[in-house]
C-alpha cells in the first residue's frame, strides 16, 4: 500500500467520510465499477485508497476522466467526474472548393450533390461555422488575408499577385456557390433518398456513399444535437487575451481550400493566433455524484462520431479525383 503523510489540518471525519462513501456508491453504480471496500481503514487513509482505485478504474480508452472531491455550497462533500476527449488539438477545416470542382464535372455531379447534402447537415444541423458568414472567425481571417494580398502587391511580382488574388476570389465565389446549394429548400432533407438512389461503382463513389451513410446514421441517432451541446467554458470570459481559450467555432469551420498558397497563409495566421491562447474549448461532461444517477450513457458519443465524420469528409475531399 502507498505511504502517505497526513496534513496538519484535516477536514472533520464526521463531516467528510460519510459524504465521500455515499457519493462513491453513486459513482460506482453509475459506471458499473467494482471497488474494494476501504471504509474500515483509518481515516483519511480509507478515502485516499478508495479515491486512488476509483481513479484507476475510471479510465476509458479515448477519453480523459478527471475525478475530483469537491465541497458543495451546502458544505457537503461530493465526488465529480469531468469527461473529455483524449485527443491532440487539431484544426477541423472542411474545404468546399473541391466540392465546387465536382459540381463542374458532369461525371461527378451525383457525388457533388451527395457530399453537399452532408455539408448542409454539418452547417445547418451540427452548427459548423461557414467562412462566408459575417461575424465568424474565418470570415474575419479572410478579410485580413485580402488586406495582406492587396497591401503586399508592391512586394510581389505581378504573376504571384495575380495567382494569390485569383485564389482568394475563387475561395469567395465558390464558397458562395456551395452555400447557396446547401441552403436550397429541403436539400439536406433529401439525404436519405440521395443515398438510396446512389449507384457507387468507383472507389471514390464508394467513399462518398460511406461518408453520407455515416452522416445520415448520426443524424438519425442524435436528432437535434449539435457541435456545441457539451462545449466547455461556455461562460468563461477574461480581459487578458493571452489567458483566453480557442473557441470551438474557431477550429471547426468550412473554408475555401486547404492546399493552395492562400490556404497556406491562412493556416499560418490561424496557428500563430492560437499559439497565443492558453487553452481551448472542447466537448466536456461533468457529473456530480451528490445523488444517485442512472447507468452511464456515453453523452459524448455524438461528438465522437461527428469528429470522425468530419475527418473522413476532409480526407475524401483532399483525395478527390
Amino acid at each position: 500500500m502507498p505511504m502517505y503523510q497526513p496534513a496538519t489540518e484535516l477536514p472533520k471525519r464526521s463531516s467528510v467520510e460519510g459524504d465521500f462513501f455515499k457519493s462513491l456508491s453513486h459513482l460506482t453504480k453509475h459506471y458499473g465499477l467494482t471497488l474494494t471496500n476501504y471504509r474500515s481503514l483509518p481515516y483519511p487513509y480509507n478515502i485516499l485508497m478508495a479515491e486512488r482505485e476509483a481513479n484507476r478504474k475510471l479510465k476509458k480508452k479515448g477519453r480523459y476522466r478527471e475525478l475530483l472531491i469537491v465541497e458543495q455550497e451546502d458544505n457537503h462533500t461530493c465526488l465529480t467526474v469531468k469527461e473529455t476527449f483524449k485527443n491532440d488539438f487539431g484544426l477541423y477545416y472542411i474545404p468546399v472548393m473541391p466540392i465546387y470542382d465536382l459540381w463542374q464535372r458532369p461525371d461527378f455531379a451525383h457525388c457533388a450533390e451527395l457530399i453537399t447534402a452532408v455539408c448542409a447537415y454539418l452547417y445547418i444541423e451540427a452548427d459548423v461555422t461557414y467562412y462566408r458568414d459575417e461575424e465568424t472567425y474565418m470570415f474575419y481571417n479572410y478579410e485580413i488575408l485580402e488586406e495582406w494580398i492587396t497591401e503586399g502587391r508592391d512586394d510581389m511580382d505581378e504573376e504571384d499577385y495575380t495567382r494569390q488574388k485569383a485564389a482568394y476570389d475563387n475561395a469567395l465565389s465558390q464558397g458562395d456557390f456551395i452555400q447557396e446549394k446547401m441552403m436550397a429548400t429541403g436539400f439536406r432533407q433529401r439525404l436519405d433518398s440521395l443515398i438510396a438512389n446512389f449507384n457507387a461503382k468507383s472507389d471514390f463513389e464508394k467513399e462518398c456513399l460511406s461518408v453520407a451513410q455515416d452522416c445520415w446514421g448520426l443524424w438519425q441517432a442524435f436528432p437535434g444535437m449539435n457541435l456545441f451541446k457539451h462545449a466547455s467554458l461556455q461562460d468563461y470570459e477574461v480581459e487578458d487575451y493571452e489567458d483566453n481559450y480557442v473557441a470551438m467555432h474557431e477550429y471547426f469551420s468550412f473554408v475555401g481550400s486547404v492546399n493552395d498558397s492562400v490556404s497556406d497563409t491562412l493556416r499560418d495566421m490561424v496557428n500563430n493566433d492560437f499559439n497565443e491562447r492558453a487553452r481551448y474549448q472542447e466537448p466536456e461532461v461533468i457529473t456530480f455524484f451528490n445523488e444517485a444517477k442512472p447507468p452511464y450513457a456515453d453523452e459524448l458519443a455524438y461528438e465522437h462520431r461527428l469528429f470522425a465524420l468530419i475527418d473522413d469528409l476532409c480526407t475524401l475531399l483532399y483525395h478527390k479525383p
